[in-house]
């Protein structure tokens, strides 16, 4: 009788064993496709639309970079606003940060176009987008340097507004580091 005790015993742990061995393997398999998805995303392919259906926030994020470098602006923006909720805060930090992303590489290219008026816009949007990545995690270097970017492209322009009383010299002085342009090198 003790001897069977310790056989289910046995039999038991062997099972539970067994069962996260399979539940490990799940996961690894789904790991490597989700990494696989990735590679073929950033080697500048699309993946299929069935994939898609059950694929990881990390592998929608990847698409959304995927569109940016292919030029489809409208379909990474819809992409990153529906991953804005999904995932832990380090996820939704990069989901932020890729929004800035997006918003300042439109602000840069309205600049270059002379469209300051669109180019404040996109840049305005970036800023908020850095700023809430930051929010989620404060050791986020490239946010915080592309926050920078941002705000010499085109800082608020409430702290540049003269005061009457100042001189028009003095004003032309303030107002030139208010100046909008492409920021070259580090801060």
């Amino acid at each position: 009788m003790r001897g069977d005790w310790r056989v289910r015993i046995a039999a038991g742990l062997t099972l539970m064993l067994a069962l996260s061995a399979l539940l490990e393997l799940r996961q690894w398999r789904k790991a490597a496709a989700a990494n696989a998805d990735i590679a073929e995303l950033l080697g500048g392919h699309d993946i299929a639309p069935e994939r898609l259906a059950a694929a990881s926030p990390q592998v929608l994020l990847a698409r959304a970079v995927y569109f940016v470098r292919h030029e489809r602006y409208g379909d990474a923006l819809e992409l990153l606003n529906l991953l804005e909720t999904r995932g832990d805060g380090a996820f939704r930090a990069d989901v932020y940060y890729n929004q800035g992303n997006l918003q300042l590489a439109q602000a840069l290219d309205r600049v270059e176009k002379s469209e300051m008026d669109q180019a404040r816009v996109f840049a305005e949007l970036a800023k908020e987008a850095y700023r809430r990545a930051l929010s989620l995690a404060p050791g986020h270097w490239d946010a915080k340097y592309n926050l920078e970017v941002a705000m010499r492209l085109m800082p608020e322009m409430d702290r540049v507004s003269p005061a009457d009383d100042e001189a028009p010299a003095a004003e032309s002085k303030r107002l030139w580091t208010g100046l909008p342009g492409l920021p070259r090198g580090l801060p």
